[in-house]
């Protein structure tokens, strides 16, 4: 196995089947325990046993490779896909999961319930399915695979997320919730490890194993019990009343707290304090998010209010209000913090006044600085990135930037009559080409991706301009720790390799 991060190896130690049927590799003996397996499943399960012999071998027309990520009831697995030469994500069931009773257990029929689930969504921000298999007995499910980890990966690695991206990030989350409401599904298990970026730096929804699916026999079986992942559930989940769809916004407005902040919002020593802290939540205290709006503070608060009738009526609503405060210009701010400019050079020249005595000098002082204050503010404008620029930053906005000569020959940096009107520069929540006009890269890759393009293919050209970062060479991206893109194939600088099989490292 490799670590995706820092691409350390490790070798696989052989273990006796005995040992994990027995349970001692778990000092709980979860793994040989069979007396629950119809209760509702933990989406944060303490241990899990894993199947290593799956590694290097085939199920189906998929090569498996190596392990991606486990959850309460399987293990995924990154797999080659032979006939269509991609990598995918696998989705086996564990042993535990797998056992049946009478005809099939608990988890058994929770992981086709989500394969339809996921059917049922053919949305851009949820991850996308494309084949349910049986081979050598084992069920399984081929999706997605999302090269940029999990929203909490982003957070312990890189910090928290400025407001204004953050919004924007998830306008597309919350309108795949707001697809899933009407057609009748619950994810009940929205937490930061279950929203994952793709190499171009979007935001996914994933993971409907726990989802209260309409119409399903397993889903009528479990409604009314508490499902979810400690810390994340809702006031109403906790006190065993049953999840609601409101109940998936206040899940989101935690998962964009920790987005924020860089911690759960509730902690405590034990199991029981936590239970104890979401059945009855304390106020939301919002001090100290550097670049939170009203607006964003007024999004947080709406989503995390303990009386369901409060929050958003719809994940609609919600998108709605991201999406606004996603476009909300600085302007405004920039009003304020003008006018307390103003008050304050008012003071100073007020106390100057009656201290010193050459009145005539405070004076022609203060009315300089008042012309000063009244003339034209010079407009942000969007300047084109150094070509000595550091790996992993991205094209960002000049604060300090004046405004052009009339007539002289800007045409990817002048300020457009809509921008004028919008009182801001241009919106970079676009694909970085509509931004940047002419200006060319020689590769490109997303902030939140782990691949570089050639920034002249189509996949690269996809990314947005507030994801963007470029490189100047194949080198500098190699040596950032990215991998060549396996559709495009960037080339130049040191030997590389690009994975065109399950064969290639």
């Amino acid at each position: 196995m490799q670590c995706r991060h820092c691409r350390k190896k490790w070798r696989s130690q052989e273990v006796p089947i005995s040992e994990f049927h027995s349970g001692r590799l778990f000092g709980d003996g979860s793994s040989s325990d069979t007396k629950n397996l119809e209760l509702p499943p933990s989406g944060s399960s303490s241990s899990l046993t894993i199947d290593t012999c799956w590694a290097g071998r085939r199920l189906g027309r998929y090569q498996i490779m190596s392990v991606l990520g486990t959850g309460g009831m399987a293990v995924v697995w990154r797999a080659h896909d032979d006939s269509l030469r991609r990598d995918t994500a696998l989705k086996i069931l564990t042993q535990r999961g797998s056992r049946s009773g009478n005809g099939g257990g608990l988890n058994a029929e929770l992981f086709m319930q989500e394969a339809r689930a996921i059917a049922r969504l053919q949305h851009p921000a949820v991850v996308a399915i494309f084949e349910v298999g049986q081979d050598a007995g084992q069920v399984f499910l081929a999706i997605e695979l999302m090269e940029g980890g999990t929203l909490k990966e982003w957070v312990e690695r890189y910090g928290r997320i400025p407001p204004r991206e953050l919004w924007a990030q998830m306008v597309g989350p919350a309108r795949a919730l707001a697809l899933a409401h009407r057609r009748g599904i619950i994810h009940r298990d929205i937490k930061p490890s279950n929203l994952m970026f793709d190499d171009l730096g979007h935001m996914k929804l994933m993971d409907f194993g726990l989802a209260d699916v309409a119409q399903e026999m397993v889903s009528k079986r479990m409604r009314g019990k508490t499902v979810g992942s400690m810390g994340w559930i809702a006031p109403e989940t906790a006190r065993g009343e049953g999840t609601t769809a409101s109940s998936d916004i206040y899940s989101m407005g935690l998962a964009m707290l920790f987005a924020l902040t860089g911690n759960p919002w509730l902690r405590a020593h034990s199991r029981g304090e936590l239970m104890a802290l979401h059945r009855n939540p304390p106020a939301v205290d919002l001090n100290g998010i550097k670049g939170l709006t009203p607006g964003g503070a007024a999004i947080l608060k709406t989503c995390l209010t303990v009386e369901q009738s409060d929050r958003y009526l719809t994940a609609d609503h919600l998108a709605d209000a991201l999406q606004e405060c996603a476009d909300e210009r600085p302007s405004e701010l920039s009003r304020r913090r003008k006018s307390s400019a103003a008050l304050a050079a008012a003071a100073f020249i007020i106390g100057g006044l009656i201290v010193l005595a050459g009145g005539l000098h405070i004076f022609n002082r203060f009315y300089d600085a008042e012309s000063k204050f009244r003339q034209p503010v010079a407009k942000h404008l969007l300047h084109p990135p150094s070509t000595e620029a550091v790996p992993g930053r991205a094209p960002g906005l000049d604060s300090d930037a004046a405004v052009a000569e009339p007539g002289a020959d800007t045409p990817s940096t002048a300020v457009t009559q809509e921008d004028e009107k919008r009182g801001g520069p241009t919106d970079l929540h676009r694909p970085w080409p509509e931004v940047f006009g002419n200006i060319e890269f020689k590769f490109v890759g997303a902030k939140k991706g782990g691949l570089f393009h050639k920034g002249s293919s189509a996949c690269g050209r996809d990314i947005y301009a507030s994801n963007l970062v470029w490189f100047e060479s194949v080198d500098e991206a190699l040596d950032s720790g990215r991998k060549p893109c396996p559709e495009c194939r960037p080339t130049g600088g040191r030997a590389i390799g690009i994975a065109a099989g399950p064969e290639s490292d």
